[in-house]
């Protein structure tokens, strides 16, 4: 059946890219995601001279990050992290060659868009008074559609660090309401010191690795990339003779409307995304395998995400799998739930789902989880459920389940 319970077209996941600190290919990000290895190191983009941690996690591809001069400022790291991550799940969906470009489009999230790069040009001493064809966040879904001939829909998400699931959101509604028969959908967001100087303003900043659901977590540290995935109508995808990686089930986009930069305390657009996203999906909380928390590792986020799994799984018997793979990667802003979606789908596909190698000792708030150990755990994952949320209140929450399922 091409349709969900609800009668709405089913939308699955043909193909996926990224670029990230810990691999630009996705069968590298995930040995590397599965073994443990963290990835934040001293930083080498800017002087953290003057800073209380000098650390984040930097995307070390030098075809993807190697700086421009003074006489040739070059392509924002953004625009070549989106880029490269499409190219690589275009070329994984086999898309292109079996599909109307006028049906394909893209959406893309971001917290910062370019402006990194107006800090790399002054980092470089030059003024910007020049070329600003590079000063604008839409060049993140338009340069991808112009190298690929995308003649679809295409948006620029600004959803705060819930922008990755928010546009994997946005790009399903384009497919289920007719507006296309595929998008590529993601986010992504460059290493910036603007970032740097906010976390470090708000005293969030880890002095050494960033610990999710420890007792002793001390805060994050920012980081940098991009993920990117091939959704299409589950008819489109078959028709070609696609090879379907999952599905996309539910989905679900809220605001707190309580606070800028602190979440409702009582966590009310935590719970109604994930309670959203599995009714879509027509799921329960106990259909839940595996849960990839937003887990920033501040002492704020992680004790009110552990209640909210608590109070949502509980009830209903559920005990799924959670941990945060923002320990190894730090936190990429908007690509960090794109990332994570990918990570999602390849514990579905694979078998596997990555832990928390950097925790110690588990907070009394999670006492109720299944908080996963070490480098990553072996188990079968028929549903996966990924929460990201962002200043100014957002949230969403996507779930992937098996195909068939």
């Amino acid at each position: 059946m091409s349709r969900d319970v609800w009668g709405r077209p089913r939308v699955v996941v043909t193909g996926m890219g990224l670029a990230s600190p810990l691999g630009i290919e996705v069968d590298t990000f995930w040995e590397n995601v599965t073994n443990g290895q963290v990835a934040t190191a001293p930083v080498t983009r800017f002087s953290t001279a003057g800073y209380p941690t000098h650390l984040a996690a930097e995307v070390a591809d030098a075809r993807l990050t190697a700086a421009g001069t003074p006489d040739a400022p070059g392509t924002p790291r953004s625009v070549r992290y989106v880029g490269h991550s499409a190219a690589r799940a275009l070329s994984d969906a086999k898309l292109l060659e079996h599909a109307d470009p006028r049906r394909v489009g893209v959406v893309t999230g971001t917290v910062m868009g370019t402006r990194p790069h107006l800090e790399e040009l002054r980092r470089l001493g030059l003024g910007i008074e020049g070329d600003r064809s590079w000063d604008s966040p839409r060049l993140l879904a338009e340069a991808p559609a112009h190298e690929f001939g995308l003649l679809g829909p295409r948006h620029v998400v600004a959803a705060g660090c819930a922008a990755g699931n928010t546009a994997i959101a946005m790009a399903a509604d384009c497919i289920r309401f007719g507006q296309a028969d595929a998008m590529v959908a993601g986010g992504v967001d460059e290493l910036s010191e603007a970032v740097f100087q906010l976390f470090t303003t708000l005293r969030a900043l880890a002095p050494d690795q960033v610990r999710p659901f420890d007792r002793n977590r001390r805060g994050m540290l920012p980081s940098e990339g991009a993920g990117v995935l091939v959704l299409e109508s589950l008819e489109h995808a078959v028709s070609r003779g696609a090879h379907i990686l999952a599905e996309l089930r539910g989905y679900a986009v809220a605001a707190d409307a309580h606070h800028m930069t602190a979440p409702h305390p009582k966590g009310l657009g935590v719970l109604r995304c994930m309670r959203d996203s599995l009714e879509q999906a027509g799921l329960a909380p106990r259909d839940v395998d595996y849960v990839s928390a937003h887990g920033t590792g501040t002492p704020a986020n992680d004790s009110l995400e552990a209640a909210c799994l608590a109070e949502y799984f509980g009830p209903d018997g559920g005990r799924p799998a959670v941990s945060s793979i923002k320990g190894m990667l730090g936190h990429s802003q908007g690509g960090a739930s794109a990332m994570e979606a990918i990570a999602c789908v390849l514990a579905i596909t694979r078998g596997r789902v990555p832990g928390n190698p950097t925790l110690r000792d588990v907070d009394d708030s999670c006492a109720g989880l299944d908080i996963i150990a070490g480098p990553a755990r072996d188990m079968p994952v028929r549903v996966a459920l990924s929460n990201a949320f962002g200043f100014g209140g957002n949230t969403s929450t996507v779930v992937f389940g098996q195909y068939p399922g």
